[in-house]
């Protein structure tokens, strides 16, 4: 598919926008705590994840996930931007990678506009200089500085919104969900791409990039005790760029591997959105049609979005 983005449902069909239509996928809405508990397959949580007296929305907790893809990422701070110019507050935001970045910034209470600003100054995440490689060629230090800048180095449990960021343990291949302590350490977490960055210990383990066991961290948010789940995905896609040597066969693979985990995350999402942004990519100095494509997206699935809000609440006010 080129171009456009396009939307997951549950209980209706995958459909295009302007990119023609794609395979139906029925779903059910899965009680997903309870059949994941049974099979084994919750991912660990650092930090506790307990009902949150923050909640804004009664009787239900309304999750908004955003997941990896680099610089793709800056789609994120359109939807965003769309989703605060309708007044919609999150009670539960949870990033991966990327959208850790934005996401983090988001629940610490910064408009789209500020996280534009923050995204800009992207040239310091990361240091290489002056160290020797030990398991990554650099590290994410310059990444944790300017978070911590803009958010006063505060603790998850202090912010605005409630946030969690989703890690891999490297030496076990197990998701990780980051739901306590310093934020910029665990966005660091989140966003260590191996081999790039250098792993960031976190009470004895070894964590590195979310996108390698969730890029679209849907099962983290109901593992959080998310009762509507709103996915954003924003990933790199296999047929976006051609494989003409042998570091593209390397990037290839690992796009093809990070798509397949997003369709297994998002089936457990009430909504997933899903925006081709590489199109845009030809420019890197201007990032502006980007964002535009992530409002637009909102703009165009905001009815969607809005009927299952509504639907929600009609559902917790019967007796």
């Amino acid at each position: 598919m080129s171009g456009g983005w396009w939307i997951d449902r549950v209980h209706r069909t995958q459909y295009g926008h302007g990119c023609g239509s794609m395979p139906d996928r029925p779903m059910t809405r899965r009680r997903f705590i309870g059949i994941a508990a049974a099979c084994g397959i919750l991912p660990s949580v650092i930090g506790a994840a307990e009902a949150d007296p923050r909640r804004k929305v009664k009787g239900a907790v309304i999750a908004v996930c955003l997941g990896s893809g680099g610089r793709h990422g800056y789609a994120h701070i359109g939807v965003i931007r769309a989703l605060q110019r309708r007044g919609f507050v999150p009670d539960l935001i949870v990033g991966t990678s990327a959208g850790s970045i934005a996401g983090a910034l988001w629940a610490a209470g910064h408009d789209a506009d500020a996280i534009e600003r923050v995204a800009d100054l992207s040239g310091q995440f990361s240091r290489n200089r002056f160290r020797l490689p030990v398991l990554g060629i650099g590290t994410l230090d310059g990444l944790r500085e300017l978070v911590d800048r803009h958010i006063g180095s505060r603790d998850m449990e202090s912010l605005p919104i409630r946030f969690a960021a989703q890690a891999t343990d490297l030496d076990t291949g197990a998701p990780v969900i980051l739901a306590s302590g310093p934020v910029g350490r665990a966005v660091v977490a989140s966003a260590s791409v191996p081999l790039r960055y250098e792993p960031v210990l976190i009470d004895g383990r070894r964590l590195v990039d979310g996108a390698l066991s969730a890029p679209v961290p849907v099962d983290a948010a109901r593992s959080l005790g998310a009762d509507v789940v709103i996915a954003f995905d924003v990933a790199y896609r296999p047929y976006e760029e051609p494989v003409d040597g042998f570091s593209d066969v390397a990037f290839q693979t690992y796009h093809i591997m990070v798509n397949r985990l997003i369709e297994e995350q998002i089936r457990r999402a009430d909504i997933a959105i899903r925006l081709d942004v590489h199109q845009f990519m030809d420019n890197e100095e201007d990032m502006q049609a980007t964002m535009l494509a992530g409002e637009q997206a909102v703009h165009h699935y905001w009815p969607e979005i809005s009927r299952l809000l509504t639907d929600q609440e009609s559902n917790n006010l019967q007796p």
